[in-house]
């Protein structure tokens, strides 16, 4: 084997093991990985990306900027570094610091499951900067709030609520026994969304459906994928939906893919608009 051939093999193995690091929110040793892919191949765009977010994690805003501004420089228009940058300068502009990911990121968890899973837009969300104090993937919680339901970070924060009539459906399942587990997808203000997957339906909510809109014909609704985007560090739901070709098969493999080859034909989610849930009481 050549040189250059074994240097690729090695870059590779650095590249699955950062990944699995960061997957474990293990963050030191995510940046340590990427340091030593970069030694190695210091024009590595994925590990630049990948190194701007473990920094994020560990509280080094100006490092994360570096990092994304260092892909900028290759390519302009690289949208995980464009977003890296934009949300490290929120946090330096406000002098915050990312909360920093602590629990295990579950790619599982959102798989497609039909009428289980929904991927919602907030209203009234929080300020920029108080959004891009929480990354991609991160847990969030649900809570009954006036009558709305309200969407609240891991430690409290309230980043937005669910659209009205969405929101009243999920308060009745959840009065009524259902649980459901949710985690940011989008943290840009002008579009944020979380994905909601119910994780348990009560006996009494059996012939209730939690995100009907997944019925409706497939050409009326806007799309977000989940296969080697929504776990991929840094990407929002909503740039997936732009570029949904990628998923038809065509896309390959990177050093930031999440799920494994055994997914490869998952099925996409749902996004639900506000005029998705008119169909609310077929099956009350």
């Amino acid at each position: 084997m050549s040189p250059s051939a074994d240097a690729g093999l090695r870059v590779r193995a650095l590249a699955d093991q950062a990944v699995a690091a960061a997957l474990d929110a293990d963050w030191t040793r995510a940046a340590d990985l990427n340091q030593k892919i970069l030694e190695a191949a210091p024009d590595d765009i994925d590990a630049h990306n990948r190194l701007g977010r473990a920094y994020v994690e560990q509280g080094k805003v100006e490092e994360a900027k570096a990092s994304f501004a260092e892909v900028l420089k290759a390519e302009p228009y690289n949208s995980i570094a464009i977003r890296g940058v934009q949300r490290t300068t929120q946090l330096l502009d406000h002098k915050a610091k990312a909360v920093t990911t602590k629990t295990k990121t579950q790619p599982r968890l959102f798989i497609e499951d039909m009428g289980k899973t929904g991927i919602l837009r907030l209203i009234n969300p929080a300020p920029g900067h108080i959004l891009a104090r929480y990354s991609v993937g991160a847990e969030c919680q649900l809570r009954e709030q006036e009558g709305l339901l309200a969407v609240h970070a891991s430690d409290g924060e309230l980043l937005g609520f669910l659209e009205p009539k969405v929101g009243r459906r999920l308060i009745d399942l959840i009065r009524t026994g259902n649980q459901y587990v949710a985690a940011i997808v989008s943290n840009d203000q002008a579009n944020a969304r979380v994905a909601i997957r119910e994780v348990f339906q009560s006996p009494e909510n059996a012939s209730r459906i939690s995100f009907p809109g997944h019925h409706r014909p497939a050409e009326t609704k806007e799309r977000a994928y989940i296969k080697g985007n929504f776990f991929r560090f840094g990407r929002d739901a909503d740039e997936d939906a732009e570029e949904a070709e990628e998923v038809e098969g065509a896309e390959a493999q990177t050093g930031e893919e999440v799920l494994e080859e055994a997914e490869s034909n998952e099925e996409p989610l749902v996004v639900e608009e506000e005029e998705d849930d008119a169909e609310d009481d077929e099956d009350e």
